[in-house]
C-alpha cells in the first residue's frame, strides 16, 4: 500500500561521475549514465542531464551495466562457499561496486564467521579471539549483533547500489533482502525499461525492515506494509520468514522515483494502476532462493483468481469505470478490499500480457501518458473505446 501522496518538486540530484561516454571523435565525458537506448544516451554531469544521439557515441563505461552483470553472476554463487563469495566480492571491487562488495563479504563471513581476514576486510575489530561489529554507533560482538534488533535503533544498517536498509531481523535477512531488491530492480527494467525509457536511479531508496508487525509504525489496521512518499522509504516486517509484500512495496517505490520524482511530481499514477502494477510484479517474481529473484513467464496469483471467481458468481465485481476512478484511500478501506486488489491486478495482467498487439500497444501508450500525469479515467476510456465491452468481462477470466 502506498502512503498518502506528498509530491515535492525537486531538481536533478548532483551525482558522482562514475561513468564515461566516449564520443565518436574520441572526446571523453564523465558523469552518470541514466539511459542507453537505440536512439540516444542520457548522461548526468553534475546536476545537468545531457542527451546524445546514439550515432555520435562510440562507447560507454557504465556502473549500471557492470552492476547488472554482477547480479547475473550472483545467481550462480553458492552462499555456503566463502571462497566463491570472496571471489565475486573482489570482482565487485574491480567493477567499482563497493556496496555490493561489502554485502558479499558479509555473506562470506556468515559462511566462515571466525575468519580474521574477512573481519578485517569489513572493518570489524578484534576482541581477544572474537570480533566486534559496529551497530547503532556501538561496538558489539559479531555473534550477539542480531539479537539487538529487538530495539529497532540497534538494527543492522546496510547499503547496496540502489537501496539502503535498516534491518531488525538479522544480518542474513538484511543481506537477502537487499539482493532480492537489487535483482528485482533489474527485472523491473527488463519488463518495462525499454518501452518506458526508465532512467537509472542515482539515490538509494530507504528500506525499514522490522522483526514483526507490532514493532513497525502502524499506518492502518488494514495495511501491513507500505511505502511512505514523504520519507521515500519502504516499511515492512518479517512474516513467515520473509519480508512481507517486499516486491509490492518495491514497485510502489520504483514507480514513485521513475514517474513522480523524476518528472517533478507530474507522474502521480491513478490508484488502480499503482496497486495493480504492484500486485502484478509481486506475483510475477519467483523467489525459490533468497536473494536471487527470477521472473515467472506470467503473473500468477491464485488468491486473486479465486477472489474473481467468487465475486463474479456473486455479481459483486466492480465495473471498469468504478475501478478507474478509485482513489488511494479506497484501497486502504476494508470494504471489498480483496476484490479491489484482485481486479486491479487482473486488469493490469490482461492489458500488459495480452497477445493482441493492438490492446497491448494501447496499454503501453496509456502507461506513457500516466507516467506524465495523464492517467485519468477519461484518458483510458478514450484509448480503449473500441474495447469497452470486452474490458467489462475478459480481464476477470483468469
Amino acid at each position: 500500500m502506498m502512503g498518502a501522496l506528498l509530491t515535492p518538486r525537486i531538481e536533478a540530484q548532483t551525482v558522482a561521475a562514475r561513468d564515461k561516454v566516449i564520443l565518436a571523435g574520441g572526446k571523453v565525458l564523465q558523469g552518470r549514465i541514466l539511459l542507453v537506448s537505440n536512439e540516444h544516451v542520457v548522461l548526468r554531469k553534475g546536476s545537468v542531464d545531457r542527451t546524445f544521439p546514439r550515432k555520435v557515441v562510440q562507447s560507454i563505461e557504465s556502473v549500471a551495466v557492470r552492476h547488472r552483470e554482477l547480479l547475473a553472476a550472483w545467481q550462480n554463487v553458492n552462499v555456503a562457499n566463502a571462497d566463491d563469495l570472496l571471489a565475486i566480492a573482489a570482482r565487485a571491487d574491480l567493477d567499482g561496486l563497493p556496496y555490493e562488495a561489502r554485502l558479499l563479504r558479509f555473506y562470506a563471513l556468515l559462511a566462515r564467521p571466525a575468519d580474521p581476514a574477512i573481519h578485517k576486510a569489513l572493518g570489524n575489530r578484534a576482541q581477544g579471539a572474537k570480533f566486534q561489529v559496529e551497530i547503532g554507533g556501538h561496538w558489539v560482538l559479531f555473534e550477539a549483533a542480531d539479537a539487538l534488533g529487538v530495539d529497532f535503533s540497534n538494527a543492522w544498517q546496510l547499503r547496496s547500489e540502489h537501496f539502503a536498509i535498516r534491518c531488525a531481523a538479522g544480518l542474513r535477512t538484511g543481506l537477502d533482502t537487499l539482493m532480492d531488491l537489487e535483482g528485482f530492480y533489474w527485472l523491473f527494467h527488463e519488463l518495462f525499461g525499454s518501452e518506458l525509457q526508465l532512467l537509472e536511479l542515482t539515490e538509494p531508496l530507504e528500506v525499514r525492515l522490522y522483526r514483526q508487525r507490532d514493532q513497525m509504525p502502524n499506518l492502518s489496521d488494514n495495511v501491513s506494509a507500505y511505502f511512505s512518499v514523504s520519507e521515500i522509504a519502504m516499511y515492512t516486517c518479517v512474516e513467515n520468514g520473509r519480508p512481507h509484500a517486499l516486491f509490492h512495496e518495491g514497485t510502489h517505490a520504483l514507480l514513485y522515483c521513475f514517474f513522480v520524482r523524476a518528472t517533478k511530481s507530474r507522474g502521480v499514477l491513478p490508484a488502480w494502476l499503482d496497486e495493480g502494477w504492484a500486485e502484478y510484479m509481486d506475483a510475477r517474481i519467483q523467489t525459490s532462493l533468497p536473494g536471487k529473484p527470477k521472473l515467472r513467464a506470467r503473473s500468477i496469483n491464485s488468491g486473486h483468481s479465486a477472489q474473481l471467481v467468487t465475486a463474479g458468481r456473486d455479481h459483486s465485481l466492480y465495473s471498469v469505470h468504478a475501478l478507474l476512478n478509485m482513489k488511494t484511500g479506497d484501497f486502504m478501506a476494508s470494504t471489498k478490499q480483496a476484490c479491489k486488489y484482485a481486479q486491479s491486478w487482473a486488469l493490469f495482467c490482461y492489458l500488459f500480457e495480452n497477445t493482441d498487439p493492438e490492446i497491448r500497444g494501447l496499454f503501453i501508450d496509456y502507461l506513457h501518458k500516466a507516467a506524465s500525469g495523464q492517467g485519468q479515467a477519461s484518458t483510458f476510456r478514450k484509448l480503449f473505446v473500441r474495447f469497452e465491452k470486452l474490458l467489462e468481462t475478459q480481464p476477470w477470466k483468469v
